[in-house]
């Protein structure tokens, strides 16, 4: 009889350890996603209170399983692509996306161009809904796609947000990788280029993350006043023309701003 009762209290215990682990591997892929900067192994220990150790010890199983991930250069943490693929079922149904909808079926069925809503991610950017242009030459971005910060438009409308000290972590961790001849891939060029962003008031991605395709950004502020979410248009450079440009910046911008206003209404 005493055996069995130390085998239930045994098994028991390896329950309640199994279920620590489980909460506590939740609590850091928590404090990962919420942030906008990268963390590093002291910073999680700090944030999440838990032993170095043991923060150590689940990050590099949540990276075997690609919800982490770690920039060479920094040694920082963020959320990796396993996060996303858990997110798309969710994202497919999120409140802020299905509103935008209609907004988006608008600037299409105006411009002819693909139009998209993108959130922050990390230190990424993730669309959480698009609509695709009629057009059969196109730009596509389906939901639950991560693209980096710098070579966006949705990504520099964030970045234009961010204050210095962030700025500069996502930029360290992140780095500037170029995708095209066209990308920023200094950090000096794009201080001045996200100067532009602010004064113009919306972002352009010139053929920087992909070629021959050009993409217009405007932020989408919530009560805070921090830029919570990026809608866009996206087509073909030939369509896109520098001529253009303004004309569909100042479209997108209108139909921004009223999306944004509906958000804060209560």
């Amino acid at each position: 009889m005493e055996d069995a009762r130390v085998a239930v209290s045994d098994r028991s215990h390896d329950r309640s350890g199994s279920v620590r682990a489980v909460e506590r591997a939740l609590r850091l892929i928590e404090i990962l996603a919420r942030s906008r900067a990268p963390f590093s192994i002291t910073d999680l220990t700090i944030e999440a209170g838990l032993p170095a150790s043991t923060v150590h010890r689940l990050v590099q199983s949540l990276m075997s399983l690609g919800y982490v991930t770690q920039h060479q250069a920094s040694k920082r943490y963020g959320v990796g692509r396993g996060i996303a693929d858990l997110n798309r079922a969710m994202l497919l149904k999120h409140e802020f996306s299905q509103h935008a909808q209609p907004y988006l079926e608008r600037l299409v069925d105006e411009t002819k161009e693909s139009a998209s809503l993108a959130a922050l991610y990390g230190t990424s950017i993730i669309y959480l809904n698009h609509v695709e242009s009629p057009l059969i030459m196109r730009v596509s971005t389906p939901v639950g796609t991560l693209a980096p910060l710098h070579c966006t438009a949705s990504g520099k409308v964030f970045l234009a947000d961010f204050g210095p000290e962030l700025f500069e972590e996502v930029v360290r961790f992140s780095g500037l990788e170029a995708y095209t001849g066209s990308t920023i891939s200094t950090r000096d060029e794009l201080v001045e280029h996200l100067r532009g962003v602010e004064r113009q008031g919306y972002a352009l991605d010139d053929e920087e993350y992909e070629q021959g395709a050009r993409c217009i950004a405007v932020g989408l502020r919530g009560s805070s006043g921090a830029v919570s979410a990026a809608i866009s248009i996206s087509g073909p450079s030939i369509r896109m023309t520098d001529d253009r440009v303004p004309e569909l910046a100042v479209l997108v911008r209108s139909v921004a701003d009223e999306f944004a206003q509906e958000m804060r209404e209560p």
